[in-house]
């Protein structure tokens, strides 16, 4: 019986894990994207920011531009410039990523990420 199972449970692993990070479409289930976006809009290090993260972003009709964010990029990042650059992106929520600190992994257009190093420099702004 487990052999039998080993396969299956392979490819569906396989599978998730292409599936990671995609972009969904506005046809995914609303229990899904509601549960994703609650456990996104805070963590136990308080470095999410933006309370309207609940709100997935097609819904909204706004989305993240990291483009013009680029320069920023060497920087320190605080508090008062995530909320400028979160700003200055169109997102409506921000959160700042430290090495080795977990994540959540699904894609949204709204969120703007800083990713910074152990001094708090941003090594990478990114949406989603």
């Amino acid at each position: 019986m487990i052999r039998k199972l080993i396969p299956f449970l392979l490819v569906a692993s396989l599978t998730a894990c292409a599936n990671t990070g995609a972009p969904r479409s506005s046809s995914a289930p609303a229990a899904s994207s509601s549960s994703s976006a609650s456990s996104s809009s805070s963590d136990s290090s308080g470095s999410s920011y933006g309370g309207s993260a609940s709100m997935p972003g097609s819904a909204r009709g706004k989305s993240c531009d990291a483009g013009p964010l680029q320069s920023q990029i060497g920087q320190k990042a605080t508090p008062s410039v995530m909320e400028d650059l979160r700003t200055r992106s169109g997102s409506t929520s921000a959160r700042m990523l430290r090495p080795g600190q977990l994540v959540t992994m699904e894609y949204n257009n709204t969120r703007l990420n800083l990713i910074v190093d152990d001094k708090d420099v941003m090594t990478a702004i990114r949406c989603g």
